[in-house]
């Protein structure tokens, strides 16, 4: 029997999504792992020519056009096995308890690995074509995961605290600490931490010297792929309690 949601069946209003979507980009339906389970998974078909077509542009649009997000990066799948160790860590009961913000999260990976493990979760962006593909591809866990537009040069924008702030490869440019550092603060419970994961750049060298200066508490952790790569850094950021 079909499920019937404000008057439009499921299927039809995931089909009108993937429409909305190859309107936008094209896109190819394949099967990734996520949080130890294989799942359905949208992407980009060529993310490298809508980064070169977002070049061709300039730098017109901002946040709005950032081509970044449609790539499949180390760092987010590095993230998944990262909170699979959280998680472990705390316990299934805990975890469920949990709210947990994902900043530039893309195509949702990182955001999509805590839904399944049982948190309720925000996945936010500042890219309207990177929220669609998020919401599709988070479709099965939309009871537990809502999609937001984030701009974090908002400094009016609060979505709440959240014990838990999650972000994968977002700290590739220097020039984007200073305005994704106050969005960090304004989000965080008092008690909260912040995970970062990048693939050992040298920005993250700077983004690790950097957020100390401005008063937060670092811890690193390393998550091993295991395909012959750098392992994957994740950055534990605490304030001060």
């Amino acid at each position: 029997m079909e499920i019937v949601t404000s008057g439009i069946p499921e299927n039809r209003q995931r089909f009108e999504l993937l429409e909305r979507i190859r309107r936008k980009v094209p896109v190819v339906e394949t099967m990734t792992i996520i949080a130890d389970q294989t799942t359905s998974w949208l992407q980009v078909t060529d993310p490298d020519k809508l980064l070169l077509t977002a070049l061709e542009r300039g730098e017109e649009g901002g946040f709005e056009v950032d081509p970044f997000w449609a790539a499949a990066w180390r760092a987010a799948v590095g993230m998944d096995r990262f909170l699979g160790q959280i998680c472990g860590e705390v316990g299934e009961t805990a975890w469920r308890q949990l709210s947990i913000l994902e900043l530039g999260g893309g195509s949702g990976r990182a955001g999509i690995s805590a839904a399944m493990r049982g948190a309720r979760v925000v996945i936010t962006d500042a890219s309207s074509t990177a929220m669609l593909v998020c919401r599709y591809n988070a479709w099965h866990m939309r009871d537990r995961v809502s999609v937001r537009r984030l701009d974090w040069r908002n400094r009016n924008q609060h979505l709440g605290l959240f014990p838990i702030l999650v972000g994968s490869d977002i700290v590739y440019d220097p020039k984007l600490f200073p305005i994704l550092e106050p969005c960090m603060r304004r989000h965080l419970h008092p008690h909260g931490a912040v995970y970062l994961s990048e693939p050992q750049r040298h920005t993250g060298e700077r983004f690790q010297s950097w957020i100390q200066s401005a008063g937060w508490q670092l811890l690193e952790h390393y998550i091993d792929l295991e395909d012959g790569e750098k392992q994957i850094r994740i950055f534990e950021c605490r304030l001060p309690k």
